[in-house]
Order: C-alpha cells, then structure tokens, then sequence
C-alpha cells in the first residue's frame, strides 16, 4: 500500500505517538459527556428520566440577530485556521490559493454552525466544532461546501410544521436539490448519499401525511411529488448543462437548443454511475490531518448513540442515517465526505456539555483537537 498516511506512520514514528495521544485524550469526552449528563444534585431532574421517552419530530431552534455575529466569527476562524494550517504546510508562496479556497472553507462552517444552531445548541460549542471541522477539510473544499449547505436546507424543509404551507416550505426542499446538484458536479461520487436524500423525502411525506389535516393532506402531497418530479428534471437538465459547459463542449444557448444535447445526457449519466463500483484505493484519497477528524468523529458517536437509544432523540438519527451512505461513497469510490457530518456529531457532543454548564469541556476539547492538528505539521 502505498498512501499518504500509512507511509507518514512509517516514516515518521513519532506520528504514531501522536495520534495515539490524540485518541487517548480525545477519548475523555466520553466519560466528560456521561458525567455532564448525571442529575444534579439536590434536584428531581432523574424522576423525569424514568419516564420512557419517543422520537418527536425535529424542529429548528429560533435564530437571533447575534447569529450574524457568531457565524462571521465561526467562519473567520475557520478560514483563519485552514490558512494558517496550509500555508504551514506548503509554504508562504501558496497564499493566494489558499485565500481563494479559504472561501468554500468558511461555507462549511457556516452552514455546519447553522446546522447546530437550528439543533438547538449553544453558540460556543456550535462556533468551536463548525471552525474546527471546517479547518479539518483538504479534499474537495467546493464540493464539500456545497454538500453542507445542501443539508442545511435539508434540515430546514424537515423542520417545517406538518401543515405549513407547501410552497414556501418547497423552497428550502429546492434549495437543498440545487446545492446537492451543485456538490455533484465538483465530486460525483457524493451520488451515494442519494439514497439519503430519498429516505428523507418519503419518510417525511408519509409523517405529513399521517399527522396532516385530511382536507389538505392529499392535495399537498400530490402537488409536492408533482413538483419534485419537474424539479429533478429541471436540475438534470441544469447539472448535465453545467457539466457541458465545463468541459466546453459548446455555449449553453447553442446546447440547449441541441437535440444530441438531450440524446446524450441518459446514456452519459448511466455511463458515470457505472463507474461508481469500480472500487478504488479508499486510503489515496485521504491525507493525514483527516485521521484527526475521523478520531473525533468516531469517539463522539458513542455520545451520539447515547442520544438516539437512550433518550430517542431525532437529531441524533438524522446525523447517523447519512454516515453509512458517505461511508459507502468513500469505500468504493474514494471520495472522502464524512468531515462535515463528523463535525455535526462532535458539535452534538460538544453541545450537551453546554446544555449541561460544562462549556469549558467543549473549549479544552476543541484547543485539544487543534493544537494537535498543528502539532502533526512540525513532526513531518
């Protein structure tokens, strides 16, 4: 095998010392969570958790105007972090790419910072994980923030009341289709987080559905699948436009007017999807920074599940439904997506110290995982 992190190990055993460091310290968020999580004292907070709990439907925790405040910050320290971490790694000469891509850098934090928020967690662990995640990301930083503001507004249409008004709702279900589009053109791999998507889509139609008024609900799903369909026709014409248009094969006016533009598009598309079981060398497409993230990001799991068995929460199941769709992406076709969503699971993590006024464990945690991630430039 010859990939970038099993060689580094090899290389260079000290950084074997260092991620098993890493996994050592990292590894006290389980019991730090388990230990905020006890009752206080003194107080009848246990008598509630006998009570056996179910799954309620997510909903979006409400936004303030200091949110604009703390997602700029979010974002800049994210920018700040990944630049610093480049521009150690390759050299002061390589500033102006890595200011270029600093940008997609900064949407991933952005939207992972949202994400949390709309999770009802508090601004600091959400500003540390969204900013520590996204300083994490040295593949696809396009696609990858693309991705994340596709789950964004996913989350946001999942959130709308059951009966709220189709149209207005069907925006952020739009939103969330073009930036997943998007995200495909720059990585097509991320296809396989489809199936994610679709379960979402027709779990929440039957809910709706069933929870809806009876005068409406027949019409509003009738109209909703009405138009997702010409949705998805509309965005495969615009993504496979798109794709024409980058490789150059002509301006997009002269194309759509093409009939073998059209003739084209089906057999190109299966043609792509053919391609996605050819399996690949998984490890080439990481670099060793990203064993970091993974670390975190499997460690923090524990709590997760924690949330999903324990107190059946649905956030929690959103979260671990897309990890087995990324994982798939990432071993047989080698395309590496899982950070942003690691990034939501630690930030979970992170969140229930705060919600239980532990947030100094949340900052040692992510000075932790930071300081680390510098640490490995120096030891290369």
């Amino acid at each position: 095998m010859n990939h970038q992190i099993f060689n580094s190990l090899l290389q260079q055993p000290a950084l074997l010392i260092l991620l098993i460091a890493f996994t050592v310290l990292m590894a006290l968020m389980i019991p730090a969570y388990f230990y905020a999580y006890r009752p206080k004292q003194n107080s009848t907070e246990w008598i509630a958790r006998l009570d056996r709990r179910s799954f309620r439907p997510l909903t979006a925790g409400a936004l303030s105007s200091a949110d604009i405040v703390w997602s700029l910050i979010a974002m800049f320290c994210a920018a700040f972090l990944w630049v610093s971490h480049y521009l150690i790694w390759k050299g002061s000469a390589w500033f102006r790419p890595a200011l270029k891509t600093s940008i997609p850098i900064a949407v991933v934090a952005l939207s992972v910072y949202l994400i949390l928020r709309l999770m009802n967690s508090k601004p600091l662990p959400a500003i540390l994980a969204s900013a520590a995640g996204a300083a994490s990301i040295f593949n696809q930083p396009k696609a990858m923030a693309l991705f994340s503001l596709s789950l964004l507004f996913l989350y946001l249409w999942i959130c709308a009341p059951y009966d709220a008004p189709l149209f207005f709702n069907a925006i952020w279900l739009g939103l969330s289709a073009a930036a997943y589009g998007l995200a495909l053109l720059y990585s097509f791999p991320l296809i396989w987080a489809a199936p994610f998507y679709c379960g979402v889509y027709i779990a929440m139609q039957i809910i709706r559905y069933k929870n809806g008024k009876p005068e409406a609900r027949r019409k509003k799903l009738i109209l909703s699948v009405l138009l997702l369909l010409l949705l998805l026709i509309f965005g495969l014409i615009a993504v496979w436009l798109a794709f024409c248009v980058k490789r150059q094969k002509g301006a997009p006016i002269d194309l759509l007017r093409s009939f073998s533009f059209y003739k084209s598009l089906f057999p190109a598309l299966f043609s792509r999807l053919s391609t996605l079981l050819r399996r690949q060398s998984y490890w080439h497409s990481l670099v060793f920074c990203d064993a970091f993230c993974f670390i975190a990001g499997v460690i923090a799991m524990v709590p997760l599940l924690h949330g999903l068995i324990k107190l059946r929460d649905t956030r929690c199941l959103f979260l671990l439904l897309l990890l087995p769709c990324l994982l798939l992406a990432w071993y047989f076709s080698a395309c590496y997506a899982m950070i942003p969503v690691f990034a939501l699971i630690i930030g979970r993590c992170w969140s229930a110290y705060a919600e239980r006024s532990r947030p100094l464990y949340a900052a040692g945690f992510a000075a932790t995982y930071i300081l680390f991630l510098f640490v490995e430039l120096f030891l290369h």
